[in-house]
């Protein structure tokens, strides 16, 4: 008999598909039952949990093929680093205790994540969870986080359980009241329930520490509203080509970039930072003109496009209508000649009329229902033929007019775009007066140079080559956002008369197949009716060869 050798055992894995197997096959029931079960197989992609538990595991991979997990243990493993699991989206709770993990990341895409246990690992920092809106429960009990304030990360979660016993940080015998204050929604600290009593008790130690947390997070709360609020309106501006124009947005973004241009602001003279603050200030008047030439331009095609929509969509009811009292027309008549061909089958069924008498007239009422629907075709097809002669010249119409508010609205802003490079040019100017008169007092020593412009006031060439390249990149943002406003408007125009002929060109088809189809089915239905069923032949009557 084989020994199995226990060091080999014990050897660190990575998750493959071999231990996938062996663990899927480890979660059937015994007996017959799990014999039955495996004999049916079990489809990776529908499996809703899985555990490697004690699986000496050190890497996690592979684990993208159960797309239907909803639970996963890894617990008691030598897992050193989460990763591996962006493609389980569908996963609510994950067990990663007694490991080797220093950091929490690589969660982000797991959104759905209800209960998260890291408890026993080497952690420090809580971080990682801003994408688990729905997180419950989280374990971080046995680890090494020493800062009692990491908790406040925990505020933006709904909570309703936190274990972090035996962390350096819950020596402080007053923790849980800390939590209790800290964590105002929380239900349970340690599995046990947090009482008004301990909230109390907890806001008469902490209230100052509180109060300043609040007030730290209600600014970042403005900030991030202030940001959301210039992405809304950068959503509701593009449609006017014109957004973030409305604020110092340009004027920030030709800075962000320009290291030479913001150690030059060092200069600190009086007179530079007044007409440092002349030029922004100008400048982000120039982008509000921007702005508001956008909305105004954006306002006057609205109108005229809900003005076109007005009237093509009248003319193709008024159009319609008139098709309708076409064939309304047509059903009429074929009414008429349906209750006459009823009526002759009659005769025919009573015997009154033979077999050719009623081909023969017959033929007669198919002679002037195909008269009348040739005529139908004609005038619906004449009404087709005007109202899409019609469209096609106000369509043409609409874009002329459509393209000359681009032009106009291209030409209005590229004035101002223009304005807005001479302002850049007058500051570049002074800008580099001032850097002059700056490096002659640098180097007869009248001045002290701060430690961000030592290189450029080093020599001539540097300062030469600095306020050159601050001026490069101030000119290629302005252009580019120039270029960026003309690009869009007119690839919106293109776009836009390009849909309307295709919209135009789908409904005048669908129109003739509408039409066609309607004929077709008359016709087809009258050839129907007025057909004679075969003659009835008496087995009798044959003669045999």
């Amino acid at each position: 008999m084989a020994v199995t050798d226990p060091c080999k055992a014990r050897e660190p894995k990575v998750i493959d598909n071999a231990l996938i197997e062996r663990c899927i096959d480890l979660q059937f029931p015994k007996g017959k039952v799990g014999m039955l079960m495996r004999a049916d197989g079990m489809r990776m992609d529908q499996i809703e949990e899985m555990r490697f538990e004690f699986m000496n595991i050190l890497k996690i991979d592979h684990l993208w093929v159960f797309k239907s997990l909803v639970k996963l243990k890894l617990n008691n493993n030598y897992i050193e680093k989460i990763e591996n699991l962006s493609m389980l989206v569908h996963l609510e709770e994950l067990d990663l205790s007694f490991n080797k993990i220093s950091k929490i990341e690589n969660l982000e895409s797991l959104t759905k994540l209800k209960k998260l246990k890291l408890y026993e690992n080497l952690i420090e920092k809580i971080e990682g969870l801003d994408n688990l809106k729905h997180l419950a429960v989280l374990s971080l009990g046995r680890n090494k986080i020493s800062d009692k304030t990491e908790i406040h990360y925990l505020r933006q979660f709904n909570l309703i359980s936190l274990n972090m016993a035996y962390n350096p940080c819950t020596e402080d015998e007053n923790f849980r009241l800390y939590v209790a204050v800290f964590l105002p929604n929380m239900d349970y600290y340690e599995y046990k329930k947090i009482t008004d009593t301990e909230r109390e008790q907890g806001n008469i130690l902490f209230l100052a520490e509180l109060r300043e947390l609040v007030k730290i997070e209600d600014k970042k709360l403005a900030v991030i509203r202030q940001k959301e609020k210039e992405l809304a309106d950068a959503e509701l501006h593009s449609s006017s080509f014109v957004e973030y124009m409305n604020s110092q947005y340009l004027f920030d973004k030709m800075y962000e970039n320009d290291d030479e241009g913001k150690a030059l602001l060092k200069i600190g003279t009086e007179e530079l930072e007044e007409i440092y603050n002349d030029f922004k200030t100008q400048f982000v008047d120039y982008c509000r003109q921007v702005f508001e030439i956008g909305q105004k331009h954006y306002q006057l095609r609205t109108d005229e496009i809900e003005q076109f929509t007005r009237s093509t969509e009248a003319a193709k009811k008024a159009n319609q209508q008139e098709s309708i009292d076409f064939m309304e027309a047509f059903i009429e008549v074929k009414q008429e000649l349906f209750v006459k061909v009823k009526a002759l089958q009659k005769e025919l069924d009573d015997a009154v009329i033979d077999d050719n008498i009623y081909v023969e007239k017959v033929e007669v009422y198919f002679s002037q229902f195909d008269h009348i629907i040739h005529d139908t075709w004609k005038n619906l097809m004449r009404l087709e033929l005007q109202l899409y002669e019609s469209l096609e010249e106000v369509n043409q119409n609409f874009e002329h007019n459509l393209t000359e508010m681009i032009n106009n609205f291209v030409e209005e802003s590229q004035a101002v775009f223009t304005n807005i490079r001479d302002k850049e040019m007058v500051f570049t100017e002074n800008l580099t007066e001032a850097a002059n008169q700056f490096f002659t007092s640098a180097n007869v020593g009248d001045v002290e140079v701060p430690e961000v412009l030592k290189v450029i006031m080093s020599d001539k060439e540097n300062l030469v080559n600095a306020l050159g390249a601050t001026h490069d990149i101030h000119m290629q943002v302005i252009d580019d956002r120039e270029d960026l406003l003309m690009n869009r408007s007119r690839t919106w125009l293109d776009n836009f008369i390009k849909q309307l002929y295709e919209d135009e060109i789908k409904r005048n088809r669908y129109k003739i197949l509408e039409v066609t189809n309607f004929l077709d089915i008359q016709r087809e239905e009258f050839e129907d009716m007025t057909t004679l069923p075969p003659p009835i032949v008496d087995p009798d009557d044959v003669i045999e060869d």
